[in-house]
């Protein structure tokens, strides 16, 4: 039973790095198999439902995992927005001194809409998961619930567009300017309690 257990845990693993480096639709079964070192019958046995289901399984791993950093981050940090700083450093390799391998959802993320409506829900589950956890946090800084899930939402797509850019162009300045952004827009709550308007002008 422990080598099952294991065998299972290390095609997770194989195919969230393998999604992380190169997608789904350039994954193969027979490099899984080679990198895991386990067999066909092995995965099917584990994944009836083949490649696919692994992929599912491997992206919920990694969602959890960054929910996991993304939330450490936020409760060591003074606010929401230093702990996306923090957690910015953590994921473009600020503290290890890697170079930044981006998100680990998003290269199947925007394959899955064409490739497969399951992966795509598993990628959607896991941006609705970090953004929940961000908009947690908003609200212990004392945001208004009509407010804190916009912000979140925002930080989200700062977070994820800054990793993109970083990964493909190799420039870390992404981050920096990102960082910057991230402490800009998340300041202060709305000082009326309710989401940041514009006063229109007339005449």
């Amino acid at each position: 039973m422990a080598r099952n257990r294991d065998s299972r845990a290390e095609l997770v693993r194989t195919m969230a790095r393998l999604l992380r480096e190169q997608g789904y639709a350039a994954t193969g079964r027979a490099q899984l198999l080679v990198e895991s070192g386990v067999s066909n019958g092995s995965l099917y046995h584990h994944f009836p439902g083949g490649m696919e289901e692994l992929a599912g399984a491997a992206l919920e791993a990694s969602g959890a995992a960054v929910a996991d950093a993304l939330r450490d981050a936020l409760d060591s940090a003074p606010s929401a927005g230093h702990g996306l700083v923090r957690f910015l450093d953590i994921a473009g390799g600020a503290t290890t001194g890697e170079q930044c391998a981006g998100c680990p959802i998003a290269p199947t993320a925007l394959e899955s809409p064409i490739i497969s409506p399951r992966l795509r829900a598993a990628a959607a589950r896991c941006f609705d998961d970090w953004e929940a956890v961000i908009a947690t946090r908003l609200r212990a800084d004392g945001w208004p619930e009509g407010s804190a899930p916009e912000a979140a939402s925002a930080a989200l797509a700062l977070i994820e567009g800054a990793l993109l850019l970083a990964r493909v162009s190799g420039r870390p300045s992404h981050l920096v300017h990102a960082k910057r952004a991230v402490l800009a827009i998340l300041a202060a709550p709305p000082p009326d309690g309710g989401p940041r308007t514009r006063t229109m002008r007339s005449g």
